[in-house]
């Protein structure tokens, strides 16, 4: 008789004392479900094990990368567009907020849909609170400008002549020698070419949505140049 209740009672009490116990997998699915809703307002690649030298940035000290974060506030710029027109953070934000996106240059296929992607989204973008978009790269003036023209955009691009805007929004690296042989193969010049500068560098394209305090509420940070941020996800925050 005793036999018979203690096969019953023991496995009871042990099913009792899992269901009472604070590190079962409910609480890990709910940390997990928390993490999901929040990368949707924040997208941030700062893996230090990645090797980034296969996305062509090379390893080097002076390199200043990790992006800003959502909460922090968005560095002055002023820097001149494509017509040679004085553009600053300042002056923008008087207007609406802004959303700044970094291109590595027009040679750059990723670049070129991202920002036609902006541009057949511009009506959009500037009914929901108004936003400006500016666009940022360290190529020259005299590319750009064609570049520009040729796209028909309606939203300048500033040129970084001297890389502070990517130094403070923490985008900026050297280039590889590797990916500077080949993009000197495939588009006939080296990229200090195209930059009009003795180093060759150039941004992570990052996305930045700045709000009228200059407090920045959403981030696109990612060294893979082939994944960027996609412009209704920007709305759908707006």
């Amino acid at each position: 008789m005793n036999t018979s209740v203690n096969k019953i009672f023991i496995p009871f009490l042990l099913l009792l004392l899992a269901c009472n116990n604070p590190n079962t997998k409910p609480s890990t699915v709910k940390n997990a479900a928390d993490t999901k809703k929040k990368s949707k307002t924040t997208k941030v690649t700062t893996e230090p094990t990645v090797d980034l030298t296969k996305y062509g940035i090379a390893n080097n000290p002076n390199n200043i990368l990790g992006g800003l974060s959502v909460g922090d506030k968005a560095p002055d710029f002023k820097m001149s567009d494509q017509d040679g027109k004085e553009r600053s953070l300042e002056s923008a934000l008087l207007e609406g907020p802004v959303l700044l996106v970094f291109l590595r240059a027009e040679w750059c296929s990723f670049c070129v849909r991202h920002l036609q992607e902006f541009q057949d989204n511009i009506q959009d973008i500037h009914h929901s609170g108004k936003v400006q978009v500016l666009a940022v790269s360290p190529q020259e003036k005299s590319y750009m400008q064609e570049f520009h023209k040729e796209n028909q955009f309606s939203f300048p691009i500033l040129h970084d002549a001297d890389h502070s805007t990517m130094k403070n929004y923490k985008v900026f690296f050297h280039v590889t020698d590797k990916y500077n042989d080949y993009i000197e193969e495939a588009k006939g010049k080296r990229i200090e070419v195209f930059n009009g500068n003795p180093e060759p560098v150039m941004p992570v394209p990052a996305t930045y949505l700045i709000g009228q305090d200059k407090t920045i509420t959403y981030v696109h940070y990612d060294p893979d140049y082939k994944k960027r941020s996609k412009v209704k996800e920007v709305i759908e925050l707006l």
